[in-house]
Order: structure tokens, then C-alpha cells, then sequence
């Protein structure tokens, strides 16, 4: 009788350590599943980061670049008026000069 209780101890053994190891087996599946969704969820998360990101350097490149635009068309205007000024301004002697020549032709 001896010997079927060590048999049977044995089994008992065997039968403990094949439930740890598939609980083992269990639990490394859930915790590599579980890493595989922080993963993903880290990667969805850094992707509307960068992406948000992103686009507030855009908005704010495209509003330097409209004040840069806004300031050039001023500049150019003030440009434009300044010449038509100083053309305005020298029109009378360029008609006087060209009626003259003509006149001493």
C-alpha cells in the first residue's frame, strides 16, 4: 500500500504542476495580449499626437506666412503709389519736353 501512495502522490504532483504550467500558459497569453493593446493603444495615441501636432505648425506657418504677404502687399503698395506720385508729378515736364522737340523739329 505504501508504494500506491507514492504512485499516487506522484500523480497528484503531476497533475498540479500541469495546472500551473497551463495556468502559466494562460496568464502569458493574457499579458502578451494585454501588451499588444497598450502597444497598439500607445502608437494610436503618438499618431493624433504628431498629427495634431502637425497641423498647429501648419496654422501657424500659414499665419506667418499671411502676415509676411499682408506686409509685402503693403510695402508694394506704398511702392506703387509712390511712383505714380513721382510720375504724376514729372508727366507736365515730360509733355512739356516732347511738345518742345516737336515744335523745334
Amino acid at each position: 500500500m505504501g508504494m500506491e501512495k507514492v504512485l499516487q502522490s506522484i500523480k497528484k504532483a503531476e497533475q498540479a504542476a500541469e495546472q500551473t504550467l497551463s495556468d502559466a500558459q494562460s496568464e502569458s497569453s493574457r499579458i502578451l495580449s494585454d501588451a499588444r493593446k497598450d502597444a497598439a493603444d500607445l502608437v494610436a495615441q503618438a499618431t493624433e499626437e504628431a498629427q495634431t501636432s502637425i497641423q498647429s505648425t501648419l496654422d501657424a506657418a500659414k499665419e506667418a506666412a499671411m502676415k509676411n504677404v499682408n506686409t509685402v502687399q503693403k510695402d508694394g503698395a506704398k511702392a506703387v503709389k509712390s511712383v505714380e506720385s513721382d510720375a504724376g508729378s514729372k508727366q507736365d515736364a515730360a509733355v512739356a519736353l516732347i511738345v518742345e522737340r516737336l515744335l523745334n523739329q
